[in-house]
């Protein structure tokens, strides 16, 4: 027999529990996204959401153990406690990290859009004193060589009225290595002179050409106009597909934002314009992050932005997530029958979720795009045992877990019936 229940206790500590993941999830990401590696990163994301979510129901089943039963409560409560953490935690920490391995495999025909050579091209021009005097743009450089990978190349130039190569393209190989271009952009002298930003384009692309063979990108940053023919700079750009970004500082007047943003999309690339010289190291970082990394609860940038497998992939990848999350409360309260209809009502909840990111991001919110699909997960899971009836126990052993003996349940009104009481109270027996 089979039989429809909701515990409406369950459904709003589940939504409390799905804004408190959310909250931990976005800690996590602030914290640790481009610093962390994303499959550890992801691990997290989930493994910390489901021991939320995964509390909160359990708590709510004990205030008030609508599928369960009282007897539950009185005599195997305790047991939801010792199997919370490998149960949510643990589970969904595997398999999170599973999915985004499987989620950020690179394929020969996208392996060209990660850029592995990096030019980074600096104005040092007079007006720089004045709109960088802390030298932050030189900080943001130093954060973000810093956070790049050993078989990354990075050159770096500097430019006023001419074009200065403070280290040519080089691989990061070693920290030692890291220190010594560290210490070349330390060496760098005090702004002066004017802005040619077509010389620095032009001299950035010639190094690579002739000394990378891999695809690269480069970085500009600058507060200054200059005359541009941007078709003509930007060609041999286009026909190497290096990438331009662009970020403007502080400039007093149109001219020169417009600049950069016709140079960044002229070949593809990204402009940001900053007010504040301390945000310069976020722009910088956002470039970068944009380039290499993605995971499933961000958006795809560049080649990847319109790959309909990972589009795909992503749906069905947190469609397994959201079965796992209801699993993990067929574990918590070790019942077989609720795991299943949890495991159903969490697919539900995941292939939902999994739309709701894939066609809101990207978004000038992606936060509230992550808050809405957590909350989809935890609501649609709270309401599972609604969606899919719960079949009822015929006194047979029905755990996950064996060697448990048979056993009679009492009904909430204190009658025993091997269907939990009058009103199957008790949906099955347990696990073992």
């Amino acid at each position: 027999m089979k039989r429809r229940k909701w515990n409406p206790l369950l459904t709003g500590l589940s939504i409390v529990g799905g804004f408190l993941g959310f909250i931990a999830g976005e800690m996590m990401l602030s914290r640790w996204e481009g610093t962390l590696h994303e499959t550890v990163l992801m691990g997290l994301y989930f493994g910390v959401f489901a021991l939320i979510v995964g509390l909160c129901c359990l708590l709510a089943e004990i205030l008030s153990p609508q599928l369960n039963g009282r007897n539950w409560r009185l005599r195997y409560a305790s047991d939801g406690w010792k199997l919370l953490v490998p149960g949510t935690l643990l589970l969904l920490f595997a398999a999170g990290a599973l999915f985004q391995w499987a989620y950020g495999l690179y394929f020969d025909s996208a392996k060209s859009g990660r850029p592995q050579d990096y030019v980074l091209i600096l104005d040092t021009s007079e007006s720089m004193k004045q709109n960088d005097p802390n030298k932050q743009s030189l900080q943001a450089v130093k954060s973000l060589i810093g956070q790049m990978d050993s078989n990354k190349r990075v050159g770096v130039l500097t430019f006023n009225d001419t074009v200065t190569w403070v280290q040519k393209l080089t691989q990061l190989s070693s920290e030692a290595v890291k220190s010594q271009v560290l210490a070349q952009i330390d060496a760098i002298p005090a702004p002066t002179g004017g802005t040619d930003i077509a010389q620095a384009l032009t001299q950035a692309i010639d190094h690579m050409q002739k000394e990378s063979h891999r695809k690269g990108a480069v970085i500009l940053i600058s507060d200054g106009y200059s005359d541009v023919d941007v078709a003509r700079v930007v060609q041999p750009y286009n026909l190497e597909n290096v990438t331009i970004h662009t970020i403007g500082m502080k400039q007093p007047n149109e001219e020169g934002s417009q600049l950069l943003q016709r140079i960044a999309e002229a070949t593809g690339g990204t402009f940001q314009e900053v007010k504040q010289a301390e945000l310069v190291t976020d722009a910088f970082r956002n470039i970068y992050l944009k380039d290499h990394h993605f995971h499933l609860m961000n958006e795809r940038q560049g080649q990847m932005q319109g790959s309909g497998w990972h589009a795909a992939l992503r749906v069905v990848l947190i469609l397994f997530i959201g079965a796992l999350l209801g699993l993990s409360l067929g574990i918590v309260f070790d019942n077989r029958f609720l795991a299943r209809s949890f495991a159903l009502g969490g697919a539900v909840a995941g292939l939902l979720a999994g739309l709701m990111l894939e066609y809101g991001l990207p978004s000038e919110h992606p936060g509230t795009v992550r808050a809405i699909a957590d909350l989809i997960l935890a609501v649609v899971l709270s309401l599972s045992t609604l969606l899919f009836a719960v079949h009822e126990g015929t006194g047979a052993n029905t755990g996950l877990r064996r060697g448990r003996p048979r056993e009679l349940y009492a009904g909430p009104d204190g009658e025993s019936s091997r269907y939990g009481g009058r009103d199957g109270s008790r949906t099955g027996k347990r696990f073992r």
